[in-house]
């Protein structure tokens, strides 16, 4: 009976392990893919993005990574859609910006 019950224990340590392996390893997957994208994004921003522009998205980028991204790949998509035929200056941005934050109205109702 206490060789059973060992045997069961170490299976199920093999388990764990082996499940924890996969784990770690689908984590380096997404941060490799994660890597890739923020190259390409930094190589084809400024083709899109005036200097200004760009530091406009670094700006938002520290208070809000994942809005930034959103940003740009909203942005490469319209550059490749042909939409962006020359680098956005910061005003330019600044109207896209504005179209795509979607601002809360808190209503109170009161009874």
């Amino acid at each position: 009976m206490p060789d059973e019950l060992e045997e069961l224990r170490k299976r199920r340590m093999q388990e764990y392990a082996a499940v924890q392996q996969q784990a770690i390893e689908q984590q380096a997957g997404l941060q490799q893919q994660a890597a890739e994208l923020q190259a390409q994004l930094k190589m084809i921003m400024p083709q899109i993005l005036s200097p200004v522009a760009r530091q406009r998205i670094a700006n938002i980028r520290v208070a809000k990574p994942d809005f930034a991204m959103q940003i740009e790949l909203y942005l490469v998509q319209l550059f490749q859609a042909g939409q962006i035929k020359r680098p956005l200056t910061d005003a330019e941005l600044r109207a896209i910006l504005d179209k795509l934050v979607q601002k809360k109205e808190t209503k109170i109702i009161r009874r």
